[in-house]
């Protein structure tokens, strides 16, 4: 198992190329046993947040220049921002398989 500690908001993974899953509640973890092989591996892991600090960041701008719109924003220029991305640890866990 991969194992991305924290996430947020979302994580897509891909091990060689091969999508092997996604993550949006923890535990943070996606099995990529289908598309390791031995020797070197290229690891992606795409994260994606939501536009809540965009639009507190908007917040603050003239509205000409604001990159978001919604209906209700109730957030302020000096709202606190969110965790965005990937914290980790990342790491690789080994279950055996019985």
């Amino acid at each position: 198992y991969l194992d991305l500690g924290e996430v947020n908001k979302m994580a897509k993974v891909w091990v060689n190329g091969q999508y092997v899953g996604g993550t949006w509640t923890m535990p943070y973890r996606v099995d990529i046993s289908s598309a390791l092989k031995q020797g070197e591996n290229i690891l992606r892991i795409d994260v994606v947040n939501t536009w809540v600090n965009r639009m507190i960041g908007d917040k603050a701008l003239p509205k000409e220049k604001r990159e978001t719109w919604a209906g209700i924003n109730d957030y302020q220029p000096d709202s606190p921002l969110q965790k965005s991305g990937l914290m980790g640890p990342v790491t690789l866990e080994y279950v055996p398989n019985y």
